[in-house]
């Protein structure tokens, strides 16, 4: 009996792990009002907020992962059609994270590209608040935010190579990842890496990878970072620090580390970082035209 059971519940088992990890496209994405992951309930305010302003949701079907994006007011008739992709922190929250960055896409008219890529779980923290689970795989995570810009492409068609990817804390630590990621194996969507308190996760198996020169000697040639972190930060603001000659080991361009006088996430809320990285991603993009 126990073997007949398994020989009929198996195959929904295995359809279902199928299901949940295959990659994301662009045709996988759809509209909703609602995210799957209880984020926009649990946090109904900045949800409301961001709704307010003329963000949009991104959904897959019965999975946790989705996209929050907003795109300013006459996009498709600009020249330049950029769009800055986001990643939350530990038991991050897309649609705040959306918030931080919103005055500034405003003012310089660029569209904003906020991922969920964790959500909470039903176990619970020794402070009582959900756990969150996070996409492991990287290049899961990769394939997710290329959907996303696909998806945003065949719409308004964003000008290729000169979007900006920007990772806070937990999301930081995969900067070089998603650098070479977009650069060899992807489409080269970026001209500029913001990595933002946190520092780069040499655990990581991509990450492994380039440091063992797996991928070759200079696999991040051509590839342009900011670096911010605080120093009143603990650790994090010394590791952004120590990241620098990781990433030009590999050969990646550092053009700007700057250690602020803030603690963890003071990027986020200081318009005079935010403007630094701005001048520095609207300068590559000209640099690329030459």
């Amino acid at each position: 009996m126990n073997r007949v059971l398994i020989f009929i519940i198996l195959p929904f088992l295995i359809l279902l792990l199928v299901s949940y990890f295959q990659p994301a496209h662009a045709a996988n994405l759809y509209g909703s009002d609602k995210d799957l992951a209880g984020i926009a309930e649990s946090n109904p305010e900045i949800y409301q907020q961001m709704i307010d302003a003329g963000a949009k949701l991104l959904i897959m079907k019965e999975q946790k992962p989705f996209i929050v994006y907003w795109i300013p007011e006459g996009f498709y008739g600009l020249s330049k059609r950029r769009i800055l992709v986001v990643m939350h922190g530990n038991n991050g929250n897309a649609y705040r994270h959306l918030s931080n960055f919103l005055d500034m896409a405003k003012k310089h008219r660029f569209g904003i590209l906020s991922v969920q890529w964790g959500w909470p779980t039903e176990k619970r923290t020794l402070k009582d608040k959900p756990q969150y689970r996070y996409i492991r795989d990287s290049l899961k995570t990769y394939d997710l935010i290329k959907a996303g810009l696909t998806y945003l492409d065949n719409r308004y068609t964003i000008t290729q190579g000169e979007c900006a990817w920007l990772g806070f804390s937990r999301s930081s630590t995969q900067c070089v990842v998603f650098a070479h990621l977009d650069k060899n194996k992807g489409k080269k969507y970026f001209t500029l890496f913001i990595a933002t308190s946190g520092g780069i996760g040499r655990k990581l198996p991509i990450m492994r990878e380039l440091l063992s020169r797996k991928h070759g000697d200079k696999p991040l040639t051509g590839q342009h970072f900011y670096l911010w972190g605080g120093k009143q930060d603990r650790s994090h603001g010394e590791n952004m620090r120590q990241s620098q000659p990781i990433i030009e080991g590999l050969g990646g361009k550092v053009d700007i580390l700057r250690i602020g006088k803030e603690g963890h996430g003071g990027f986020n809320h200081n318009r005079q970082y935010q403007e630094e990285a701005w001048a520095l991603w609207d300068s590559l993009c000209f640099e690329e035209k030459k």
